[in-house]
């Protein structure tokens, strides 16, 4: 049986905001590491801790360095380039019966979400580097690493080309998994944890990458003519454009998929993906619109799934008050006899959120979520194929922090 772990969250929750805020009121801007190392404020680099803004999203691609600017040795850095990152929440939620409207099941508990180990920084003049290690701890998952990478940069000077590798995002960098206001995961798949190697760079307002990775097949039940010693058989390539400050994005994806049932027969047959993403960008505003277009999903012949995403964030108060609002709508292509599991996953997310910054690095916030349809789960979302469910609601008060 799990124990409740509400007065020690709430707790824990008051005990870290009330240290932030202290340490914040001498030194605000220099708790994060990379604040601490260049002298910026957070919000330099991000519209709103963790979303990143242009000079962030150069920043990173850079290989975390100035414009400019060549990187460091470690022994010449200010401090250690370490931060840590977590999250605390309660939550309430419940699930309908979609046709009855009676209640199934409610879930009431406080939780110490995420816990994650940052190590990023430069190496040398042109290497740049990133260490993240995560423990989900709500989800009792295992302390791990998410990221691992290491960047040559200037192999065209100004960062036109760079050369990464090891185990890093593919994504668009204004439309992340892990960069979102929400706390609610994005049910389209905008992210992607892939390990390889990839070009990227950015110049005269385009941004592009293109990787060759590993495929998304896994240990299984497996017929003969199936060997795991050959995975690096995934490609991707991504590109985006600034005009007027606006963002137009573009992406394709092409990797070897499982079979979802048994778990999982391993079939290699070809996964593919193509979506096209705008970030439309007004003053204290910006909206965001995406379009994903899978098929072959699952390693399932003609299997298709179509991701609609429509997200609005709204900078209230400057640099201290937030509003996110989000509707997403799945559509899966049955397939007659699939072994895909579920052979439908269709519905619809909407997602309310509000965020306060006590300080730059450390915001307060509330949140609700409802989906409905065949194949969501809002605990589970993020998943290629969650548990199929109904109907759910969640609310949710959450302290996000930084340092």
């Amino acid at each position: 049986m799990r124990k409740p772990l509400l007065p020690v969250t709430i707790v824990l929750m008051l005990v870290v905001l009330v240290a932030v805020v202290l340490a914040s009121a001498r030194r605000a801007s220099a708790i994060p590491t990379f604040s601490r190392e260049h002298g910026l404020k957070c919000s330099d680099c991000h519209a709103a801790f963790p979303l990143l803004n242009e000079f962030g999203m150069e920043f990173k691609q850079r290989g975390f360095r100035l414009p400019g600017e060549n990187g460091k040795y470690p022994w010449e850095l200010k401090s250690l380039p370490v931060s840590v990152i977590g999250t605390m929440q309660y939550l309430n939620a419940h699930q309908d019966d979609p046709v009855t409207k009676a209640r199934l099941s409610t879930t009431s508990e406080a939780q110490i979400g995420e816990v994650e180990l940052m190590a990023a920084g430069t190496a040398a003049p042109k290497v740049g580097f990133l260490a993240e290690f995560a423990q989900n701890v709500a989800e009792r998952g295992p302390f791990s690493n998410e990221q691992i990478w290491m960047q040559f940069s200037d192999i065209i000077p100004a960062s036109v080309l760079n050369a990464r590798a090891g185990q890093m995002l593919n994504e668009h960098y204004y439309l992340s998994q892990k960069r979102r206001l929400t706390f609610q995961q994005y049910l389209a798949p905008v992210t992607f944890n892939v390990t390889g190697a990839e070009l990227n760079g950015f110049w005269s307002g385009f941004r592009y990458a293109a990787g060759i990775v590993n495929d998304e097949r896994e240990e299984g039940t497996n017929p003969p003519a199936v060997n795991l010693n050959t995975k690096l058989q995934g490609f991707y390539a991504w590109g985006s454009k600034t005009l007027w400050d606006h963002i137009i994005g573009i992406r394709y994806i092409n990797t070897k998929a499982n079979s979802d049932q048994p778990s999982p027969i391993i079939d290699g047959r070809t996964r593919q993906q193509l979506d096209a993403t705008l970030n439309l960008r007004f003053g204290r505003g910006q909206v965001l619109l995406g379009y994903y277009y899978n098929w072959d999903i699952g390693g399932v012949y003609k299997q298709d799934r179509r991701n609609y995403l429509v997200e609005g964030i709204l900078e209230v108060i400057p640099e201290k008050l937030f509003l996110d609002a989000r509707y997403e709508m799945q559509d899966t292509g049955s397939v007659a006899g699939s072994p895909n599991n579920p052979t439908t996953a269709n519905g619809t997310l909407v997602t309310g959120h509000i965020s306060y910054y006590v300080v730059e690095n450390v915001r307060v916030t509330a949140e609700f979520t409802k989906v409905r349809g065949e194949g969501l789960n809002v605990l589970g979302i993020g998943e290629p194929n969650s548990v199929a469910s109904s109907s759910q609601e969640r609310y949710l008060l959450g302290l996000h922090f930084a340092f």
